[in-house]
C-alpha cells in the first residue's frame, strides 16, 4: 500500500518563549521560499562592496542571517538546539581543501581565493548546509519546494510566450527567456531556461504523486508532459539528452504494469509531438557548427592547462583567465567564456586531485540517494521523482556553466532534506 506523506504537522502546544522565535522562523521559511522562487533570475544582480550577488544569492544570505539569529535565540531561551548537519561532509571537505590549495598556489592567488570563498564555499554553506539544517518539518520543507514549483511553472510560461514573439516560418524558433520590463532577468540563453525546467518538471510530478486526490495527480501528469514539450522546444542538445535519461529511469522505477503502460503511451505521444522538432533540430545542428567548435576548443584549452599543472591546477575560478590567455580563442571568438562542462573546468582549475574529489562527491551523493530509494522510494514514488529532478540539474552541468549556482544545488538540498525528514519519521515509528 502506498505511503502518503502529509505536508502538515500535528498541532502541538507552543511554549511562550518559543512563540517569541516563531516570527523569526517564519522569516527563514519566507526567505527560502523567495530564494527558490528567484532561482531563474540569474541576471538580477546586486553589489556589496566589490562582491556581486544575483537576487537568489542575496536572499539566501539574508535567510542565513535570520536562521543564525533563530538558533542564537533558541540557546538564549534554553531551548534544545539541533546539531549542525553537514551533508556529503567528507567528500565535500576533500574537494574544498583541494580547491583551497589550488587557489593558494595559483598564479592569480587573490582572484582565485576570492572565487573560492565567494562562490564555492558560499554555495555549499548556504544552498546545501543551510536548507538541510533549517527544514526540520514538512511544514518548513514545503516553503522552498513550492517556491521551486512556482519558479518552474513561471519559467515554462515564459518559454511558451517566447514562441509567439518569433517568426515560425522564415527563421529558427525556440523556447527561450524573454525580456521582462525591458530587462533580461533570466538571461538570454535558451540553456538557462532548459536547465531549470529539467529540474522543476519532475518536482511538479513529485508534487502530484503525494496528493491524496487523484485529480491533482492527473493534473500534475498533464503539466509534466506539457512542460517537457516546452523543454524540448528550447532545442538545447544537453536538455534533450538529460530528458531522455530521466524518462528512461522514471519508466524503470515504475512498478505497476498499468502505470508503466500509461507512461509508455505518454512517452509515445511526446515522441510523436516531437517529430516535427527533429527537422528543426537538424537545421540547428548545421547552424550550431560554430558553437560545437567553440566547445571543442574550450575542451582543448582545459586539456592543455591540465598538462601544465596536473596535480592541483591553476586555481579555482581561473578558467576564464586561461581562455583569455589563449590567442587562438581570442582571435576566433573574442571575449573569453567559461567552460561548458564541469569536468573540463575542474581539471583545469583544480587538477587531477580536484577531479578525483569531485567524483567522490558525486558517488557519495548517488550512494545516499540510492540508499534512500531502497528504503523509502518503493513506497513513496514522489521521492523518486524529486531525486530524478535534482540529479537532472547536476547531469546538465556536464554540458553547461551553472555548476556553482543555487538553481542547481538548492533542489539537491531539498531532496536531502526530504530524506532527512523521512528518516526522522522512521525513527519515531520504532
Amino acid at each position: 500500500m502506498k505511503q502518503i506523506i502529509s505536508l502538515t504537522d500535528p498541532k502541538k502546544e507552543i511554549s511562550p518563549n518559543k512563540k517569541l522565535l516563531e516570527p523569526i522562523k517564519i522569516l527563514v521559511n519566507i526567505g527560502l521560499f523567495l530564494t527558490a522562487l528567484s532561482l531563474p533570475l540569474l541576471d538580477w544582480r546586486f553589489y556589496i562592496s566589490d562582491l556581486e550577488f544575483n537576487i537568489s544569492d542575496f536572499l539566501i544570505l539574508l535567510t542565513a542571517i535570520f536562521f543564525l539569529v533563530y538558533r542564537l535565540g533558541q540557546r538564549f531561551i534554553g531551548q534544545a538546539v539541533r546539531k549542525w548537519q553537514w551533508p556529503l561532509a567528507w567528500p565535500m571537505l576533500c574537494f574544498l581543501l583541494v580547491a583551497l590549495f589550488s587557489s593558494l598556489f595559483s598564479p592569480w592567488r587573490v582572484e582565485s581565493l576570492k572565487y573560492f570563498f565567494r562562490i564555492i564555499v558560499f554555495v555549499y554553506l548556504l544552498y546545501i548546509v543551510l536548507p538541510v539544517n533549517a527544514l526540520n518539518s514538512w511544514r518548513d520543507w514545503r516553503w522552498p519546494f513550492y517556491g521551486i514549483l512556482m519558479a518552474g511553472i513561471g519559467s515554462s510560461m515564459v518559454g511558451l510566450i517566447s514562441l509567439f514573439s518569433q517568426d515560425w516560418s522564415n527563421s529558427f524558433f525556440r523556447a527561450q527567456p524573454i525580456a521582462i520590463f525591458g530587462q533580461w532577468w533570466m538571461g538570454s540563453n535558451h540553456n538557462l531556461l532548459a536547465e531549470l525546467l529539467i529540474i522543476t518538471n519532475f518536482f511538479i510530478l513529485a508534487w502530484g504523486y503525494w496528493q491524496k486526490n487523484e485529480r491533482w495527480r492527473r493534473c500534475s501528469q498533464i503539466l509534466f508532459v506539457s512542460f517537457s514539450l516546452i523543454t524540448l522546444l528550447t532545442f538545447s542538445r544537453a536538455a534533450w539528452l538529460v530528458v531522455a535519461t530521466q524518462l528512461l529511469f522514471m519508466w524503470l522505477l515504475l512498478t505497476k504494469p498499468r502505470e508503466r503502460f500509461g507512461w509508455l503511451l505518454a512517452g509515445l505521444l511526446l515522441f510523436v509531438l516531437s517529430l516535427p522538432l527533429w527537422v528543426k533540430m537538424s537545421q540547428l545542428q548545421e547552424a550550431n557548427f560554430g558553437s560545437t567548435a567553440n566547445h571543442v576548443l574550450l575542451t582543448e584549452i582545459a586539456w592543455q592547462s591540465l598538462q601544465g599543472r596536473p596535480i592541483i591546477g591553476w586555481g579555482s575560478g581561473q578558467f576564464l583567465t586561461l581562455v583569455d590567455h589563449n590567442l587562438r580563442f581570442r582571435a576566433k571568438y573574442g571575449d573569453p567564456i567559461d567552460s561548458h562542462g564541469v569536468l573540463q573546468k575542474v581539471v583545469a582549475e583544480n587538477g587531477y586531485l580536484g577531479l578525483i574529489a569531485l567524483i567522490m562527491v558525486a558517488f557519495s551523493l548517488l550512494a545516499y540517494w540510492w540508499k534512500a530509494w531502497q528504503k523509502y522510494g518503493r513506497q513513496n514514488l514522489w521521492l523518486d521523482f524529486l531525486i530524478l529532478g535534482a540529479s537532472g540539474g547536476l547531469l546538465f552541468q556536464l554540458f553547461n556553466t551553472s555548476y556553482y549556482k543555487g538553481k542547481v544545488w538548492l533542489p539537491v538540498a531539498i531532496s536531502l532534506a526530504a530524506i532527512k525528514l523521512l528518516e526522522h519519521g522512521e525513527s519515531k515509528k520504532h
